[in-house]
């Protein structure tokens, strides 16, 4: 494996880690959907993770059932959609003074794009870079 791929594994196993650290200390991660949490606890992410796209309930109330958390994870999906629902939920949160953390986030995107525009995605290409580094 070269250097570049190298770091850029570490990168995004520093970035899982600090998801992990926040989701053991109570604090929920949102994600658009069902294979994006499936693929966080194939990351050994636990926690509670919410999906936003998995409810039939409204955008306001979705947003609602965060309030009384002091913060989310926001990780949505790392293309222009993903970015407007971001958007769009940390504008809501922030109305409910629920801190809505997009940094891991922006470094995900930065260390993952082009390969990786999905959340769900996440799992096979950090098993893939994991991978690559076993085989040298």
């Amino acid at each position: 494996m070269n250097a570049s791929l190298r770091r850029k594994l570490e990168g995004i196993e520093r970035a899982l880690s600090k998801v992990t650290a926040r989701s053991q200390a109570g604090i929920p991660i949102v994600v658009e959907g069902q294979r994006d949490k499936e693929a966080l606890r194939r990351l050994r992410v636990h926690g509670r993770i919410v999906c936003l796209k998995s409810t039939a309930e409204g955008f306001h109330d979705f947003a609602s059932r965060l309030f009384g958390s002091r913060e989310v994870t926001v990780l949505t999906d790392f293309d222009d959609e993903g970015a407007r629902l971001a958007a769009k939920l940390i504008d809501e949160l922030t109305h409910m003074r629920v801190k809505a953390d997009l940094a891991i986030w922006k470094q995900l995107k930065a260390l993952c794009r082009p390969e990786v525009r999905a959340v769900e995605e996440l799992a096979d290409y950090v098993e893939k870079l994991r991978d690559e580094a076993a085989a040298g």
